[in-house]
């Protein structure tokens, strides 16, 4: 450290100089603290801060920690202060005195932590689940990095907020994902997974959602070029094509409650296969007499996916894009043989007009039809007024959005922007930073190409008698493992150690051990983001669901 009387750094490193009450620092030639009262503007800051429990408090520039002090005592126990420096003569300057307060005030031990932005990423996801975030600017040091350090907080805050709301999704639905999972685990084996090499895919794929865009584009494009593409629908699209006469190739389904039924209404002669989540409601398969294919996404990062992965059972992994449309253009890119077959997509508006906000055909717009009346028109007008909803400038002028769907609009473009040929053919709804490719553009591509035939579409579902057959084996395996662990829990739970046969289990850590990695038990639950083997009340509910559970194993 350099002199702290003279004001001057002689080796371009941060320097302590005596202010009016206290000391300030000179940095780069600017002063980090006021030259009168250097204290004074950090404490003002920490007093005007309200500390909420499970807060996660991010010190920007620690430095010399003016305020720490006072933002201790009103710290809650469930609440952690990260102090995070990006310059590296400033991190050696927070350090020093950070473990010099740590030294006089014993009560910073465990609440106080000091790292560089390029460990923020790996740091936050592994310290306890905080429910909100705050920011503090501790020193003018926060001057060299201010880009830096409002990137960190955004990135913070949207990584605190994601995992909340992916609770919320799991605490109404994780039930159902799970159930579902291993329902439809059963029946790998007789199916196939995903495939990405059969010569099928070297023709052009067309990716059709359920939006306006849709319906235009099937009135522009010749049935003779549909015939020498590959056709991948979501689901809510497939009453929309079949109302056009036209059979998708493949049907991709990712929801798991029963309203989805509603598309696959009046298809049971459908030749089309399915391309389903594992996670999807496996009675989808009872509306087609379709080949049916699977795929898995982590809908939580739960060790009991790891598990079924170390056994070779899974199909083709996904990452879990919360969207049908997303995971459809997805499977798309996957299928391809290379990056040069080109990949076309329409009806993904995430938008609607004013009025109507699906295309005609689709399940919502035929619910629609079937409930007007005098007093409900068929136009549904209440959509562009529900709460966040929104008019936005759109590919073809203003169209009518809300959150949700441009949030998927935003996570689209982050995934496949620049993606090699991937062309957006919609005329209507959000921009999807995609290059656009007319239905004559698309025309003149297919000119070229034969008619699929049925002896082509055959070959994808040649089987592999030999793999076939392991895998089978393999998951029956699995599954028979996870019923007994399950019938273990139970009458650990049931009967406890004095009821037990000897030799008596250590009980606790065996139940843990079971516990920790079968989160399907509870990870609905609204605590069930950990297992917590002393908490009395999850383990007598993780008791009511392995019945449930063991239904799914017979």
């Amino acid at each position: 450290m350099n002199d702290t009387n003279s004001g001057k750094t002689k080796t371009g490193e941060p320097c302590l100089v005596e202010a009016g009450q206290g000391f300030s620092v000179i940095y780069k030639d600017r002063f980090l603290y006021s030259k009168y009262s250097p204290q004074k503007a950090a404490v003002q800051a920490v007093e005007q801060l309200a500390v909420l429990p499970q807060t996660l408090i991010l010190c920007f520039s620690p430095c010399l920690w003016y305020g720490l002090k006072e933002l201790l005592e009103k710290l809650s126990e469930q609440s952690l202060i990260l102090g995070i420096e990006a310059d590296t003569s400033l991190f050696k300057l927070a350090q020093e005195k950070l473990q010099e307060f740590k030294t006089a005030f014993s009560n910073a031990e465990g609440k106080v932590l000091l790292t560089s932005p390029d460990k923020i990423e790996g740091l936050v996801k592994k310290l306890p689940r905080f429910r909100r975030v705050c920011t503090l600017e501790m020193s003018g040091g926060t001057f060299f990095f201010k880009p830096l350090y409002s990137e960190i907080s955004l990135f913070v805050q949207n990584y605190v907020a994601s995992f909340w709301k992916n609770r919320i999704t799991l605490v109404k639905l994780g039930r159902l994902f799970c159930r579902n999972f291993f329902r439809n685990l059963k029946d790998i084996p007789a199916s196939k997974s995903v495939p990405c090499s059969s010569p099928f895919f070297s023709r052009p794929f067309i990716v059709f959602g359920a939006g306006q865009s849709t319906e235009s584009f099937l009135d522009r494009i010749s049935k003779e070029t549909l015939k020498r593409c590959t056709l991948l629908a979501v689901d809510a699209a497939l009453p929309v094509l079949l109302k056009h006469q036209i059979q998708p190739d493949f049907i991709v389904a990712v929801e798991a409650q029963l309203a989805i039924e509603k598309a696959y209404i009046g298809t049971k002669d459908l030749h089309s296969a399915i391309i389903s989540d594992l996670s999807s409601r496996p009675e989808i398969l009872l509306h087609t007499k379709g080949r049916h294919l699977y795929f898995y996404s982590e809908f939580s990062e739960s060790a009991f996916f790891k598990q079924a992965e170390t056994k070779k059972i899974l199909p083709p992994k996904l990452p879990p894009l919360g969207s049908v449309g997303l995971t459809a253009v997805f499977l798309a890119l996957f299928m391809r043989p290379d990056k040069n077959v080109p990949v076309f997509v329409t009806g993904l508006d995430f938008s609607y007009s004013l009025g109507f906000t699906h295309a005609r055909g689709a399940p919502a717009h035929t619910a629609r039809l079937i409930s007007c009346g005098r007093f409900t028109p068929v136009e549904n007008y209440e959509a562009a007024f529900k709460i966040g909803a929104k008019t936005v400038s759109g590919k073809n002028g203003n169209v009518i959005t809300d959150t949700a769907l441009k949030n998927y609009a935003g996570l689209f473009v982050n995934f496949f922007e620049n993606t090699s040929a991937l062309y957006d053919s919609g005329i209507s709804g959000l921009n999807l930073g995609l290059p656009f490719a007319s239905t004559e553009q698309i025309e003149s591509v297919c000119t070229s190409l034969p008619a699929k035939t049925e002896d082509e579409y055959d070959g994808i579902w040649a089987e592999d008698k030999i793999n076939t057959g392991k895998t089978k084996k393999a998951t029956a395996g699995y599954l028979d493992s996870e019923k007994a662990a399950l019938l273990r829990i139970k009458e650990l739970l049931s009967k406890g150690e004095k009821a037990l046969p000897p030799p008596v289990p250590n009980l606790k850590e065996e139940l843990a051990s079971l516990l920790q990695t079968r989160e399907y038990l509870y990870l609905h639950f609204p605590d069930g983001y950990k297992f917590d083997p002393e908490n009395l009340s999850m383990l007598k509910r993780i008791r009511n669901e392995i019945d449930f559970f063991l239904k799914n194993f017979d």
